[in-house]
């Protein structure tokens, strides 16, 4: 009978040694069945393909270099129930699986003579991701009756980003489709719920996918001709999308720059898309990146690390390091009352560290 879901409990040997996930997966062979990818993850897709590695999370088992699926990583099992309870942004899959999966990784735990973290009860809490793209086709149309619109591809297929801290990323075409149907979705001006300038739901916002990438036309208020002037102007000509992963695959390539972490949002569910001024943070946050830099932290890799565990695919040595090093520096940072703060992202990611922090002691 074919698994899918929350994968049952099963009992090996167990290891805690160093875990690298996207080294272990890459050493599964493409070809692998179902029967043997269900040995290495403790959660399957139920709508996707079991015979592909796309379809799992929750790696937790150390791979040899033929590809034989071994031991349990207690360290990779204490990853995935922090995800579970949190950590990273939450685990992206069906509150009704969390349990599951939770029993299944705890089991290894429990083999190594450790105790699992206790379950919450709630996983409500997913990791918003938002990226930019320089819109050169970015214009102010008109209606027959002459009223602007504003017109834009927030996304494009095919094309491999910069790196996003730690990894690439393409999109694949089609990965708007289902939330273009489904999703409430708002046109927003600098990603400010304040300005908004269209909605779907409400006919003033038109999304669509196209041969190049993901457009999208605004009826913009009467009162937004200023905003509209910048765009007209060329003052503007950036997009941001905000929206979640829902399908996403992981691989590794090689060039002369050595060994490459890629991702491929094969599906996305949007929250908004917005013109933005700067292709990057607000520049109330810029001084705050500067000084994580000083610090010696890299924020874009401390964001990847927060995608890549975000979708289950544990933490490595260099990771864990670099948590402890963030930690410690924003707990000294942060006032003791982040609510008061400008710094709205530092008392974000500090809020997050904590949750990870706890899963570390």
């Amino acid at each position: 009978m074919e698994v899918r879901k929350a994968i049952p409990v099963h009992h090996t040997d167990t290891t805690d040694t160093s875990w690298d996930a996207a080294a272990m997966q890459r050493r599964i062979p493409n070809d692998a069945t179902a029967a043997t990818l269900r040995l290495m993850y403790a959660w399957v897709d139920p709508t996707g393909n079991p015979d592909t590695k796309a379809a799992y999370k929750f790696p937790h088992h150390m791979v040899d270099s033929s590809g034989k699926i071994g031991v349990a990583n207690v360290k990779a099992c204490q990853s995935g129930c922090g995800v579970l309870n949190g950590g990273m942004g939450g685990a992206n899959i069906p509150d009704e699986d969390r349990k599951g999966v939770w029993n299944h990784l705890a089991a290894h735990l429990k083999d190594a003579g450790m105790e699992a973290p206790e379950l919450k009860t709630s996983n409500s809490k997913r990791t918003i991701e938002r990226r930019y793209f320089p819109a050169t086709d970015m214009e102010i149309r008109q209606t027959d009756g002459g009223a602007p619109i504003i017109f834009g591809h927030f996304a494009v297929f095919n094309q491999w980003s910069e790196d996003l801290g730690g990894f690439r990323e393409m999109i694949s075409p089609g990965a708007f489709a289902k939330t273009i149907q489904e999703a409430d979705i708002r046109g927003l001006w600098n990603h400010n719920a304040d300005i908004v300038l269209g909605r779907n739901t409400a006919g003033t916002l038109r999304i669509s996918e196209d041969n190049l990438g993901a457009s999208y036309e605004i009826d913009p208020p009467s009162w937004a001709e200023g905003y509209i002037e910048t765009i007209r102007r060329g003052d503007v000509t950036q997009n941001s999308f905000g929206f979640c992963a829902i399908q996403d695959e992981w691989n590794s390539s090689s060039d002369d720059n050595g060994t490459l972490t890629e991702r491929t949002l094969i599906e996305c569910e949007l929250f908004d898309i917005s013109p933005v001024t700067y292709p990057a943070y607000p520049q109330t946050d810029v001084n705050v990146r500067a000084s994580l830099a000083d610090a010696g932290i890299d924020i874009n890799a401390l964001n990847g690390l927060f995608i890549r565990a975000d979708r289950g695919l544990g933490l490595t040595d260099s990771d864990m390091d670099l948590l402890k090093t963030s930690i410690e520096f924003l707990t000294s940072y942060i006032p003791s009352e982040p609510e008061r703060t400008p710094l709205a992202i530092v008392a974000n990611m500090r809020r997050r560290l904590e949750l990870v922090e706890k899963g570390l002691n």
